[in-house]
């Protein structure tokens, strides 16, 4: 990237397809020089919105609308030019190409919003968070995309470095000036407590931060149950495809049937497995074998059966195979009852939820499902969570530096190997929030976000 920072770059913001108005963007030292020379009329070097017609030599390309940023006030914070043209294909890269004979070289994906870093305009925390925002597939990740976005809660992180940083300087003036013994903070007692606040602040982002990605990237989800409880239709009405065969013969469902439906808490990677029941058909056999292995991988199980099977959920043989997992108690088909028969088995079972897959009667377990992802910290916007992989991993390594400094303490060892653990914590604290710049990471980082971002 150190390289090519001072190029003036060119993407399209909008995708290349048959649409009314695509959106070119130039950014970089020369944006105003490189427009200038496809346009009759000048564009003057100022912050401002610019009807003007682009011109390959004297031949009448198209009429544009030019909006234009002067550095730095602009995403990037360098002199940003964006062209409002008609969309489709041809046109569209025809102008890319004019502009590209002009100068400006084409963009790697996430190098507008890289150079935005650079140049201090937005946070690492903050760039993720547009990323976030763009791809996000539910509710949950637009919140979380937004408000990492706007960097509300950058101020958590700087404050977790700014303790930690005031505990290694109380240390280190202890380790350097050891006749004054009474350097407030780093006896036993004071340094154990202030390093229990810090590990628990740590582990709570952590966690949150863990089940936030685990509800966005999906929860694998095993719709399980005897056969022909109507497993295959549900995964149907759920996906809103018709992805599995759907029959009246039990035991059709021999292979493992995937889908995936996002919610507004969050993302579910739903299996549909064979029924499982006694068979003397080897081809059933493998695929309930199949059924019990996807069983111990499930991080939730969609327990479906039917009003005359309703008995299972208490089954000593299905109780074992979910072991301690989530499990939502699911009676299909209660269309085949009367108002009054469904009545009496709602108040009989009212941990159940009753559904017909066949009439797309799934409300309640809809309602249900959101329920699983909902927890207080998560719907809250006033709490930071970090959404990337490389976010996470951070944050692991500094807990695990926190609690090695911790348990040092314990171990009585002396006070300056303490501090080495602290330095290290603080240094990727320093790596999170983006104040120390590993042009690799960095450059990996924003090679995940689109063209002309």
């Amino acid at each position: 990237m150190q390289s090519t920072i001072q190029d003036t770059i060119l993407a399209p913001a909008t995708k290349i397809t048959t649409q009314a108005i695509a959106l070119l963007r130039i950014s970089g030292d020369d944006a105003f020089k490189i427009i200038n020379q496809v346009v009759k009329k000048r564009v003057p070097k100022e912050q401002g919105v610019f009807y003007r017609g682009l011109y390959d030599g004297d031949l009448l390309v198209d009429d544009v609308v030019i909006t234009t940023f002067v550095h730095p006030n602009s995403f990037t914070g360098e002199n940003v030019v964006e062209i409002a043209c008609h969309g489709g294909v041809l046109n569209t890269e025809r102008i890319l190409q004019l502009i590209l004979k002009t100068g400006a070289r084409l963009a790697l994906p996430g190098e507008f919003s890289q150079r935005a870093y650079l140049n201090g305009k937005i946070t690492l925390v903050q760039a993720e968070g547009i990323n976030d925002l763009i791809h996000a597939p539910s509710d949950l990740a637009l919140k979380i995309g937004v408000t990492n976005m706007h960097g509300h809660h950058q101020k958590s992180l700087i404050t977790l470095r700014t303790s930690l940083l005031d505990l290694i300087s109380k240390i280190q003036v202890a380790l350097d000036y050891p006749e004054y013994e009474d350097v407030e903070g780093v006896d036993a007692k004071s340094l154990e407590e202030n390093l229990n606040v810090l590990v628990q602040e740590v582990k709570k982002l952590l966690d949150r931060s863990q089940r936030a990605n685990k509800a966005i990237s999906g929860v694998t989800t095993i719709i399980a149950g005897a056969p022909n409880v109507g497993k295959s239709s549900l995964l149907n009405a759920l996906i809103n495809e018709e992805k599995a065969i759907v029959t009246s013969i039990p035991g059709t469902t021999r292979d493992l049937v995937e889908g995936v439906i996002n919610l507004p808490q969050g993302t579910l990677k739903l299996v549909d497995t064979a029924g499982i029941r006694e068979t003397s058909n080897d081809l059933e056999k493998m695929g309930i074998t199949k059924t019990i292995n996807e069983l111990k991988k499930a991080e939730l199980i969609l327990f479906v059966t039917t009003p005359n099977q309703i008995d299972q959920f208490t089954n000593p043989e299905w109780t074992k195979l979910f072991g301690n997992k989530h499990v939502l108690f699911i009676v299909n088909q209660i269309d085949r009852l009367s108002k009054k028969e469904q009545a009496k088995l709602k108040d009989k079972y009212p941990e159940a939820i009753f559904i017909s897959a066949l009439n797309d009667d799934l409300q309640p377990l809809l309602e249900a499902l959101n329920s699983v992802f909902r927890t207080a910290d998560l719907d809250s916007t006033e709490h930071l969570i970090l959404t990337s992989a490389h976010q996470v991993a951070l944050l692991k390594q500094i807990l695990d530096k926190l609690k090695t400094a911790k348990k040092n303490l314990a171990n009585l060892y002396p006070i300056d190997l303490i501090n080495v653990d602290l330095y290290e914590a603080w240094d990727l604290l320093k790596h999170l929030l983006g104040e120390t710049q590993d042009e690799a990471i960095i450059d990996n980082i924003f090679r995940k976000y689109c063209l002309g971002k």
